[in-house]
């Protein structure tokens, strides 16, 4: 006879250490009554989390997924309880392990589970259940009770600036109160949470990491009423039916105040808040993030592309960061450096009259190219990518796309409308045979009349699947359009991008000049291509006017008009530059014989 194979779930409420204690109590048990039935061991399945609910428990869901598989012929469970103490998905537990075959065996009572003891482990169940549910409401009152005596407060280890004593007491870190207070100074002053993040950076103060502090955290600290010494408890409570953690409504919280120490002062605390809220209406009204002087910023996606940390700055040496904003065609992806995003440009150089609010050295900031991703990636493969690649690209997507081609063909209605036609002519002979025994006064009238009604409505249940899926059918129609465009897609941008990404993980570094990038591989190899990827019209608006100056200076007596013809340049925009020109001091405009021309410094 073969031998059967069996695994173990033992399960205990919480992860406290008395209770670990009986868990690996619970494991032995478990294991010995295998050997001792002389079953084959096969797995263990061990959690420490509640029963009351299926959600968050991996092991059991992993049991759940393996009672599908042929690895085990049994389970072997302490006792009902320990499996779950919720009615539903006790049924469901039992509805899949019957399917598939498997049996139960509750080592405590000494019996596997059999159909006959439906009613009474349905019972149990709900006693669990509801055992559950009036534990859960004394825990809820038990903790609200506390929480109004405000004795006792919890602290976790995620806490900065206020530490728990052995004796209870709550006292402030020095070392870590001194961030707090300059986070709040930040906001207040009209910083972001990603600009206050770099500034407290470059002072020193980071995570307990060592890393930089995360915009969240620098948020969650503004918003934590606890540094200005005010308490808030009860503003969530688990629901024991839903499952879930229920916020209060804030005429239920229980606020104590001056119970901790204070960081910062109440006028403080409003002042960064205040500021944070305006940021976020900012943001929330034309959908782009603004920093307090109305520019664009954003920063949040770094690190999430195989570009992070990759792309330096030849002229200052600092990383770039990736950044995105908003234009009237959409989203556009830049990359910018980390200097330029602390700083702006050089103090030196810098081209508009607005000034950033802090104050700044002539050496900080930096003059480099903003790049735009979409470019970048696409001159990047044109250096990098060969040129038989593109061939592959496109058998890749013929090959995707006859495999999509199959699995919609695979969801088409055809046999499931076959089915269902033959089913509703299967419901209308029933209903024939059945007039016949009627009629022949097999049955009654009220017999007649309950089985018409079911075969009717099954018969209505038939036609309307029909119809349904004769409206799914004309969709299909439209199937070869939609492959068409989707092989378009995967050939130009999922598979292009793959194939760049797949190329650029083999560079350990990109130089960014304004004029060219340097790209550098582990061996040692270097290649330098153009670099034309900039978002600055800045060069562009310079090149316009060097050449308008040499048209200047070959024909002095050139009008706009003329200069637009002979450029292609609209005449508003040979205006602009010229009003530019002029207040740059690089051209004047004399009228010494009755007709102007243009005189061309000579410093230009």
């Amino acid at each position: 006879m073969e031998q059967l194979r069996a695994v173990t779930y033992n399960r205990c409420s919480t992860e406290e250490e008395s209770q670990k204690d009986a868990l690996i109590k619970q494991v032995r048990e478990s294991e010995n009554c295998i050997h001792e039935k002389g079953w084959k061991f096969i797995d263990t399945y061990v959690e420490a989390k509640s029963g009351t609910t299926v959600k968050g428990r991996s092991e059991y869901a992993r049991l759940y997924q393996d009672l599908e598989q042929d690895k085990f012929d049994i389970i072997v469970i302490k006792s009902q309880d320990r499996l779950m103490r919720n009615t539903k998905d006790w049924y469901l537990f039992l509805e899949r392990m019957q399917k598939n075959q498997k049996k139960l065996y509750m080592y405590l009572e000494g019996k596997f589970y059999t159909p006959d003891d439906a009613l009474i482990t349905g019972i149990k169940a709900i006693l669990a259940e509801e055992y559950s549910r009036e534990l859960s409401k004394k825990i809820n009152n038990a903790h609200k009770n506390r929480q109004k005596e405000g004795k006792s407060f919890v602290f976790t280890n995620r806490m900065y600036g206020l530490k728990k004593l052995s004796d209870k007491t709550i006292v402030i870190d020095e070392g870590e109160a001194e961030m707090i207070r300059m986070i709040f100074r930040l906001s207040a002053n009209g910083y972001g949470t990603h600009t206050s993040a770099e500034i407290l950076y470059q002072k020193g103060y980071t995570n307990r990491s060592g890393k930089m502090l995360s915009p969240a955290l620098i948020r969650n600290i503004i918003r934590n009423p606890i540094y200005k010494g005010t308490v808030v408890q009860n503003k969530c409570h688990y629901e024991f039916e839903s499952k879930q953690t229920v916020v209060n409504p804030k005429s239920e919280w229980i606020v104590h105040e001056r119970v901790v120490p204070v960081i910062v002062e109440d006028s403080l605390f409003e002042a960064a808040n205040r500021a944070l809220d305006s940021r976020k209406r900012e943001r929330n009204r034309d959908g782009k993030q603004r920093n307090f002087e109305g520019k664009r910023s954003g920063h949040g996606t770094a690190g999430c592309c195989a570009l992070s940390g990759k792309l330096i700055c030849g002229l200052c040496g600092n990383v770039f960061y990736r950044t995105m904003r908003r234009n009237k065609a959409g989203k556009v992806t830049e990359w910018k450096c980390c200097n330029y995003l602390r700083h702006g440009r050089l103090a030196g150089n810098l081209r508009r009259d607005t000034m950033r609010k802090t104050e700044k050295d002539e050496n900080e900031g930096c003059d480099n190219v903003h790049l735009n991703e979409d470019k970048l990636l696409f001159y990047l493969e044109r250096a990098l990518v060969p040129q038989r690649n593109q061939t592959d690209r496109r058998e890749i997507a013929e090959e995707l796309l006859f495999l999509l081609r199959k699995v919609l063909e695979k969801s088409e209605t055809t046999e499931k409308r076959k089915r269902m036609e033959a089913e509703l002519q299967k419901t209308e002979k029933k209903k024939s045979l059945l007039l016949e025994k009627l009629l022949e006064g097999v049955v009654d009238d009220n017999v007649y009349l309950q089985k018409n009604q079911e075969l009717q409505e099954k018969a209505e249940r038939c036609q309307r699947q029909i119809e349904q899926m004769e409206e799914e059918s004309i969709q299909n129609e439209k199937k070869e359009e939609r492959l068409y465009i989707i092989k378009n897609r995967l050939e130009k941008n999922i598979i292009r991008q793959a194939q760049t990404l797949e190329m650029i993980s083999g560079i350990t570094k990109i130089t960014v000049y304004p004029e060219c990038m340097e790209l550098y591989w582990k061996a040692g190899r270097m290649i330098t291509i153009p670099q034309n990827c900039g978002t600055s019209h800045y060069p562009q608006m310079e090149a316009e006017k060097d050449r308008i100056l040499k048209l200047m200076q070959i024909t002095p007596k050139i009008t706009a008009k003329e200069i637009a013809g002979e450029t292609g340049f609209t005449l508003s925009m040979v205006q602009r530059r010229i009003r530019k020109l002029k207040a740059e001091g690089k051209i004047r405009y004399s009228v010494p014989n009755g007709r102007g021309e243009w005189i061309v410094s000579n410093t230009s």
